[in-house]
């Protein structure tokens, strides 16, 4: 009984099968072979199928409540057999009434939903399809964007320069046409005048130690200390390289060739000075005259200094 059981079933499953292919042929068929006025779906079925094979077995369940048993599986084979030679029969004649197979609505709400879900899906893919374009032109946008800020950017690094350039320009003309800043006030006396003017040399303010010199030299022209203030003033010249002011300062403090400490340092200083501007021969003279006046009470770092600037002067070649 078991085997005869799932034999019949297999059979059902099969037939099943050809009973799904054969609703599929008979929707295709012409309208001339299948009209849906010619038989209600009672009367197709009472037609093909024998409505003896639908009597309640004596004893059994209502059909509703009735479990597959393996009777049941063969009237429900034979009839998909019987359907079978009914479909073979329209086919094969064109005189043979046409049978109503009516669709499963399952499947027809099925398929609908199926038809609906395809046509948002085709919706929404022209809607990504059109969103992805206006993101590339936004993009494309962006970058032009960004290379329109780069190159503003360069611009205006290029005029932060520029106005950099100018403002210090600006400062240096400010600085060349403002008058030069008051000497240090005079202490009221020639002494103290040069005392001030060497002590801010000695500190290291020259601008301020050469504006007070230059003062002194106008103030007190009578002064004992006048050639000296011309001598320290000749150094400050010489560190601004200023040669031409440190020759007339140099050669000023050394009218009368005096006997003063400084006085060898300042000849030397001097022929220096001239070498600087381009004067060997002036240079070679105040050389001689260092030998003559200053040799024997210089320094040797002095005479030193001197055999120097002759070889460089060429002095005495014939």
């Amino acid at each position: 009984m078991g085997k005869s059981f799932k034999n019949t079933r297999l059979g059902f499953v099969a037939r099943g099968k050809a009973v799904a292919g054969l609703s599929l042929m008979a929707l295709s068929l012409p309208l001339s072979v299948v009209s849906l006025t010619a038989f209600t779906p009672a009367d197709a079925h009472a037609q093909i199928f024998d409505d003896e094979d639908d009597k309640e077995i004596p004893g059994q369940q209502p059909t509703d409540n009735t479990v597959w048993d393996a009777k049941k599986l063969q009237k429900l084979d034979r009839n998909v057999r019987k359907l079978e030679r009914a479909v073979s029969r329209v086919e094969n004649k064109k005189g043979a009434p046409p049978i109503l197979i009516e669709p499963d609505p399952e499947v027809v709400a099925l398929q609908a939903t199926v038809d609906n879900m395809s046509r948002k899906q085709d919706e929404q893919t022209g809607t990504i399809t059109t969103l992805i374009g206006q993101i590339e032109e936004l993009q494309h946008q962006n970058q032009q964007l960004i290379q329109q800020l780069t190159n503003q950017n360069a611009r205006m690094d290029t005029l932060v320069k520029r106005a950099d350039l100018a403002d210090a320009h600006i400062k240096d003309i400010d600085a060349q046409l403002a008058p030069p800043p008051p000497p240090p006030a005079s202490t009221g006396n020639a002494e103290g005048d040069f005392e001030q003017a060497f002590n801010l040399m000695s500190s290291g303010q020259t601008d301020d130690a050469g504006r007070a010199f230059e003062a002194f030299t106008t103030a007190w022209p009578q002064a004992t200390q006048l050639p000296e203030a011309w001598f320290r003033l000749g150094q400050i010249r010489a560190m601004k390289s200023d040669s031409s002011g440190a020759v007339a300062a140099y050669a000023t403090s050394l009218k009368g060739w005096p006997k003063t400490s400084w006085a060898p340092e300042a000849t030397v200083k001097l022929a220096q000075s001239l070498s600087d501007s381009n004067r060997p021969t002036d240079a070679c003279s105040a050389l001689t005259q260092f030998d003559k006046v200053y040799a024997k009470s210089a320094t040797s770092e002095t005479r030193s200094q001197a055999k120097t600037l002759k070889d460089k002067n060429r002095c005495g070649a014939v």
